[in-house]
């Protein structure tokens, strides 16, 4: 069975998946919970909490843009190298 001819695996097999699943979600957490402990006072947050804020929401997005990113390039690397291992002439001496 040829690799294109193999199934799809579902989102929530993929360790890629999950890991970026949860690390989206961590973040988010993290500023609801930022959010929740001075909701009562949100005008009056001292710069500290907005800066905490504003430096979560920043890193998170670098990092998940970098994720993206790696993983583009890894699967287009892998793509790359299955189509030379499959272009390989039959009758070559690996030997040689």
């Amino acid at each position: 069975m040829s690799t294109s001819d193999a199934p799809e695996k579902s989102a929530l097999s993929s360790k890629k998946f999950v890991a970026f699943f949860i690390a989206e979600a961590t973040w988010k957490i993290i500023l609801l919970a930022a959010l929740l402990v001075w909701r009562g006072e949100l005008h009056d947050v001292s710069a500290a909490g907005w800066w905490f804020m504003f430096t979560v929401t920043i890193v998170a997005g670098f990092v998940e843009v970098g994720f993206i990113g790696g993983q583009a390039w890894l699967d287009k690397y892998v793509r790359v190298a299955k189509i030379a291992a499959n272009s390989k002439p039959s009758g070559s001496d690996p030997g040689s």
